[in-house]
């Protein structure tokens, strides 16, 4: 392992021209981990004594913004940003227990339980590394300081999940027991720092392979309690796996199109993944996990033939999840992406289907916009996760092409053509001679339709409609 290290370079500029003193001032956790490791760190933490003195020093020296931050429960920590380059800044916290070691000691993972001081080398000659963090680097191995690292954190339990899907390294073996035995402890933390690391958890590519993990040690369970009766709930013919499990694979190929986009939109990838909301790719791999939540609810089987029937899971799954984003404090734009994806899921599928007309995918692509794209992309999940013996694989291969084509043609024209000027207008049709009122409303909306499909493209053409339809809908133009 290589360090590179231009921290040092960093803390310099950062610490000029303050006094010190004897104050011992310490690089500590992922920032050590990552520059042992090669990486670039994320933040640069540094601990000492009596650090809120010398955060408002740095800050009153440097002309830099201080902002308190609560990273830990009960830990204050200050963050330092540069006013004039706000992606520079430090985080400074108080050293906990007497010495360096003891405050590693309180860390979470070996991994991170390293410290260099400040202005050292960072190399293994100047480390400060009491629990053999550099030993476990080196060997990949996340393992717990102490047993008491949850009860300390329940936080820790996700955190070790993520570092594991960031990293690729191996939970150790009593660590992975003890956080499977301590994941009820999940249900004391706030909503919000939870759902700060499963965002970054579903960050990752491969993030599938964690939910797996999770849910396999019951954390799952405790974070989002809505998906049990999804285990175990079967499915008719067209899955091959309960509700759950197909939820999962649906994740999974959402992580495959979103990692590999160019197999499936070719040369419009790069278009394709830039019309995606902000952490569109999180948002999507969440959405697909909870798409049919709402199949147990309501779920029948069909006595005449025995089949298994879900009519209206994703109204039904919409009004859950709606309950479920206030619960774990879901932003509003967050909260909204999923339920109108929930509520949406269905609808692809069947407005694909060579028996849906032009002109109901149209209004559809009308209604949702650019949430087509998120909605199409989860449909291709859907399907490419739905391998029961009534869904075969020629349909799935189709179903998947169509639905790409689908994504490149609204994003190539058929977003234009919605968001084009009416060619008629209600003060045209009054011009006319029309009564305002219910029927000149359903005028503009049919000539509408016709627009988007294409049937019309003037304002003359959009006239002789108006002229048919006030003979079928018995209303009066002027001559």
């Amino acid at each position: 392992m290589k360090p590179i290290d231009n921290t040092n370079e960093l803390l310099r500029r950062w610490l000029a021209g303050v006094e010190t003193g004897s104050r011992k001032i310490y690089l500590v956790g992922g920032t050590v981990r990552d520059l042992l490791m090669g990486r670039p760190p994320k933040d640069l933490d540094l601990v000492c004594r009596g650090a809120k003195d010398l955060a408002y020093e740095i800050a009153d020296k440097r002309n830099a913004a201080l902002v308190p931050l609560e990273k830990k429960p009960d830990e204050p920590c200050y963050r330092l940003v540069d006013r004039d380059d706000v992606s520079s800044f430090i985080d400074l916290a108080e050293l906990r227990g007497m010495t360096i070691e003891d405050d590693l000691r309180q860390r979470d993972f070996t991994i991170n339980a390293i410290a260099a001081e400040a202005g050292s080398s960072i190399d293994e000659i100047g480390l400060i590394d009491p629990l053999g963090g550099m030993e476990d680097i080196k060997g990949c191995v996340i393992r717990m300081t102490g047993s008491d690292v949850f009860r300390s954190d329940p936080l820790r339990i996700l955190r070790a999940i993520r570092l594991q899907t960031f990293l690729g390294f191996s939970i150790e073996q009593g660590t992975e027991e003890l956080m499977r035995d301590s994941a009820a402890l999940l249900g004391s933390v706030s909503a919000e720092r939870i759902m700060s690391e499963v965002f970054m958890i579903l960050g990752q590519p491969d993030c599938s392979s964690s939910f797996r993990k999770m849910d396999s040690a019951g954390i799952l369970n405790v974070v989002f309690p809505e998906i049990l009766p999804m285990k175990g709930c079967s499915q008719n013919g067209y899955h091959h796996l309960d509700v759950w499990e197909h939820s999962l694979l649906v994740m999974e190929n959402v992580g495959k199109i979103l990692s590999e986009p160019t197999g499936y939109f070719g040369e419009h990838a790069g278009l394709v993944m830039g019309s995606l909301p902000p952490n569109g790719p999180e948002l999507l791999k969440l959405t697909a996990l909870l798409h049919d939540i709402g199949k147990p609810a309501v779920r029948e089987i069909k006595q005449d033939t025995g089949r298994i029937t879900f009519h209206g899971h994703d109204s039904e799954g919409a009004g859950i999840v709606k309950a479920m984003s206030g619960r774990l404090k879901l932003s509003g734009a967050h909260a909204e992406f999923i339920i109108r994806m929930v509520e949406n899921h269905l609808r692809p599928i069947m407005l694909l289907s060579p028996k849906a007309s032009d002109a109901a995918r149209m209004r559809w692509f009308r209604k949702i916009g650019d949430g087509a794209v998120p909605a199409l992309i989860i449909a291709m999940a859907d399907v490419m996760s739905s391998q029961g013996p009534d869904s075969g694989e020629e349909y799935r291969r189709e179903f998947v092409q169509r639905a790409g084509g689908a994504i490149i043609d609204y994003l190539q024209r058929i977003r234009n053509r919605i968001l084009s000027a009416p060619l008629i207008t209600g003060a045209d049709l009054i011009a006319a001679g029309m009564e305002p009122g219910p029927v000149l409303g359903m005028v503009l909306r049919r000539v509408r339709a016709a627009q988007d499909t294409g049937t019309i493209n003037s304002f003359d053409d959009a006239m002789n409609m108006v002229k048919k339809l006030a003979s079928e809908m018995d209303f009066s133009l002027k001559n």
